[in-house]
């Protein structure tokens, strides 16, 4: 359990962060494009050097992603293709390609795609759990380095285009890191639980905080609890613990959407009755 744990908060503090800036910048559900995409980078991988090593997954998987990305911003700058079409054509399409591959040219591979999408909490591997350790401080470690260039590229490209900042590249930067902190993680959370832990715990934050880093702050703080949880939750209850952990940060994320302050529906809804029931301007309630 504990192995489990420690790989599934390194994941959720990792994904929290990058998810945040996606955010930000209006490209969560690229997250799961990327996520997704990994599959067919990994069976390639392995096809070109028939090897099943964590770096040569990474690497298969993260240049996928970065074609991916590539594919993406190209058709979606066609006047006739909106960009979140862009992104369900572009990634279901290649998804599917590696579920072709993987079940016509790697059978005899030991590829467990029930293990890519649900992952395996509880029976986490040496190999996964040091694939993690060393992808998760990294990642976060470039992101403390380039923190400054994140925050003004994702409020203001513009800004950061007139500044000089490689706003593209830096673009490119965070769809890899995010394609890498998912394929480090497919074995122990999944797939599925990787996109949730990207999108849901940012969407929470922007409810919640007032700038980035209390977004940042937010954000990992509802990704760690809702992985404690969840846990907690999957070894009682005896259910998969990918699920516990994502209904958990839904309902975290439905507790900030009704009652967070200046957000929240609750609050909005007493800020309109108190106005509603107001006297107007010069006038004294009696009338």
């Amino acid at each position: 359990m504990w192995r489990g744990m420690l790989t599934l908060n390194l994941v959720a503090i990792t994904s929290a962060v990058l998810g945040v800036f996606l955010y930000l910048r209006r490209m969560s559900l690229i997250a799961d494009a990327l996520a997704h995409v990994a599959l067919p980078g990994i069976v390639v991988a392995f096809l070109v050097t028939q090897s099943l090593h964590g770096g040569v997954m990474l690497a298969g998987a993260a240049l996928m992603g970065l074609l991916t990305a590539a594919a993406i911003e190209w058709v979606s700058r066609r006047p006739t293709v909106r960009s979140d079409a862009a992104i369900g054509v572009v990634f279901t399409a290649l998804f599917a390609l590696g579920v072709i591959l993987l079940s016509t040219r790697v059978r005899d591979a030991h590829i467990d795609t029930h293990c890519l999408l649900y992952g395996d909490v509880l029976g986490v591997s040496d190999r996964a759990l040091g694939l993690v350790g060393v992808t998760a401080p990294a990642v976060l470690g470039l992101v403390a380095v380039f923190y400054r260039w994140l925050n003004v590229s994702s409020f203001d490209p513009k800004y950061a285009v007139a500044l000089g900042i490689p706003v593209s590249a830096l673009s490119y930067g965070l769809m890899s890191a995010v394609t890498v902190t998912a394929v480090a993680g497919f074995e122990a959370v999944g797939a599925v639980l990787v996109i949730a832990l990207i999108i849901v715990p940012g969407a929470t934050a922007h409810l919640l905080a007032r700038n980035l880093k209390g977004m940042l702050l937010v954000s990992v703080a509802h990704g760690v609890l809702s992985s404690w949880v969840g846990m907690y939750l999957a070894i009682a209850l005896n259910i998969s613990a990918a699920g516990a952990v994502v209904v958990v940060g839904g309902l975290l994320y439905a507790v900030a959407f009704v009652f967070a302050p200046g957000h929240g529906r609750l609050w909005l809804w007493r800020q309109r009755h108190r106005s509603s029931s107001r006297a107007p301007d010069g006038l004294s309630p009696s009338g």
